[in-house]
């Protein structure tokens, strides 16, 4: 059996996702994605497939509870498996799962070996290097679309996962 998602990951997830276009029920409406606007309709916490596969559509509105729903579902099934598949993902601390886990779910969970991400493959496959905080934090901020309009909001979330990537356990 595989340990429970850290809830440390799903709290950075829920911090730089948000909760978006918040109404006064509680629910939430769609809104476009802060790179590919309304090509990519986004709800919840940053949702953009439904479970059943469908995408979401302009004007679709859910309940809190839902979004909280699609979250976990995102992270257990489609984050999970291939995080998992990561060779030294044993070795890793909670922690470390949950900045991999918020990488995930914003870049797409089939990120290690991919010819794109090959420096923070590197930070997951180089465990005598986990400790060195600035390595770590040089090799996440590499994935912050660079002049885009969402490059700052990208870079700290970067950081904030490199640093708790480079967090001890208590």
């Amino acid at each position: 059996m595989s340990n429970p998602v850290p809830q440390c990951g799903i709290e950075l997830i829920k911090g730089f996702e948000g909760y978006e276009e918040k109404l006064p029920d509680g629910g939430a409406r769609a809104y476009p994605d802060p790179i590919k606007g309304w090509d990519l309709p986004t709800i919840g916490y940053g949702t953009t497939k439904y479970p059943d596969g469908s995408a979401v559509k302009r004007g679709d509105v859910i309940t809190h509870e839902r979004a909280e729903e699609y979250l976990g579902w995102e992270v257990e099934q489609v984050c999970r498996p291939s995080l998992e598949k990561i060779p030294t993902w044993k070795d890793m601390n909670d922690n470390q799962r949950g900045a991999l886990y918020c990488f995930a779910y914003n870049l797409g969970a089939h990120f290690h070996g991919g010819g794109n991400f090959q420096s923070i493959t590197r930070v997951c496959d180089s465990p005598d290097r986990w400790g060195d905080k600035e390595w770590v934090k040089e090799q996440f901020v590499k994935y912050r679309n660079p002049g885009s309009n969402a490059e700052a909001g990208l870079r700290r979330r970067r950081e904030a996962e490199a640093e708790l990537f480079c967090l001890p356990m208590a």
